[in-house]
This record gives C-alpha cells, sequence and structure tokens, in this order.
C-alpha cells in the first residue's frame, strides 16, 4: 500500500469518528454512522475496505469498531 493510500484510509477514519452522528450533543446523533459504496463519496472508504485487516487495528485503537464488519455495500461504524 502506498503512503497516499494509508493517509486517506487514517483521514477517512478520522472522519468518521468526528462525525456528527456520534455527537451527544447534536440534535442528530445516532450513535452509529452507515457507509457503503453508493452512499460515501470519500474515496478513503473503499480503501479501508479493500485493506480491512490493516484498518481493523487503526480502527480499534481510534476507538471505532463496526456492527458486522466492513463490507463495500455497507459498513455500520459505531464508538467503542
Amino acid at each position: 500500500m502506498k503512503k497516499e493510500q494509508l493517509e486517506l484510509g487514517i483521514a477517512f477514519l478520522e472522519s468518521v469518528k468526528g462525525d456528527f452522528q456520534f455527537d451527544k450533543e447534536s440534535p442528530d446523533y445516532l450513535g452509529f454512522l452507515n457507509c457503503g459504496e453508493d452512499i460515501t463519496d470519500d474515496p478513503g472508504y473503499m480503501i479501508v475496505v479493500n485493506n480491512k485487516d490493516l484498518f481493523i487495528p487503526i480502527m480499534r485503537a481510534m476507538g471505532i469498531d463496526t456492527e458486522s464488519g466492513i463490507h463495500a455495500e455497507e459498513t455500520v461504524f459505531v464508538l467503542i
């Protein structure tokens, strides 16, 4: 993996963690974030999907997990 791809994947995960849907003070708080190939225009998403073995430990270190794994069609991110 190129350094640029790693950086894009990490930047995507940082945007996930900082999303308003995880902000308990936000009226739009949900406590989870759905992402999918058809609804997520961030190129970092597919980098994470295609390199999940690399990004799962990074996610966990950032306090992010998923409800049922990382899938191109739909991934539901949650905070741990």
